[in-house]
């Protein structure tokens, strides 16, 4: 199974999640059946920064089509919630800072080290590196959390580390397993609120027949255009259905 099918699985899940929301908030199928979006985008998200050739540019599409999403859930709903796509643009920084780390162990200079000898003028040695490495990740990880504590962001903290466990080991059947962790801990914490939450569990073997590939097929922009889209056309039914 390529990733273009999984992403596909996913937006097919998202709309009847969002439809049950909107559309159908008494019919728990919809909701159920939604489950599957949140991980398979997730582990989506890792892939892509995993094989992306511009990390920056892939964060930056994120962000800005999350931001411009959430200046109209603010309008709407007149209160602070932070949407998916914010969700995933903290996975995304966080992953950045955890390559920092993998590159620092392998004796490799990161991006941070290399960025303070310019800005310092002196060189950054090894342990230095590793240090201010796993420093800036544990920094960036207590950071979401507290954010996560105090902001309603969506899925909140186990959330956020999603694509970030899916993203700890080269291995896929280590990032598998790491990823179903999370993602058990995500429903855990979930439990008294939405019980339905359990149901993402499902994602995990359609992961498992993941081959890694991209697919022929990949439509990467449809992708992005699809979730304001999809919402928008929702919102529009509902009020034509008042």
């Amino acid at each position: 199974m390529t990733s273009f099918v999984l992403k596909l699985i996913a937006a097919l899940s998202m709309l009847l999640d969002h439809a049950g929301l909107i559309l159908f908030p008494g019919r728990e199928i919809f909701r159920v059946l939604g489950r599957l979006a949140c991980p398979l985008y997730a582990f989506c998200i890792a892939e892509g920064f995993r094989h992306t050739r511009n990390r920056w540019r892939y964060f930056l599409r994120i962000f800005v089509l999350g931001l411009l999403c959430q200046i109209v859930y603010t309008i709407v709903d007149h209160e602070l919630y932070l949407g998916i796509l914010i969700t995933f643009s903290l996975s995304i920084l966080l992953m950045a800072a955890l390559d920092g780390v993998k590159t620092a162990l392998r004796g490799e200079k990161s991006a941070l080290a290399g960025a303070l000898e310019r800005l310092l003028g002196r060189e950054i040695s090894p342990a230095a590196d590793r240090a201010l490495s796993t420093g800036v990740f544990c920094a960036g990880v207590l950071g979401v959390f507290l954010l996560t504590t105090f902001v309603t962001v969506d899925y909140g903290f186990f959330g956020v580390m999603l694509p970030v466990c899916a993203s700890l080991f080269e291995e896929r059947g280590q990032r598998l397993v790491m990823f179903t962790a999370c993602l058990l801990a995500l429903s855990i914490t979930m439990t008294d609120d939405f019980t339905v939450q359990y149901w993402s569990l499902a994602a995990v073997p359609l992961l498992a027949l993941y081959n890694g590939k991209p697919g022929r097929v990949r439509m990467k922009y449809f992708f992005y255009i699809f979730y304001p889209l999809h919402l928008a056309v929702l919102y529009g039914i509902s009020m034509l259905m008042k």
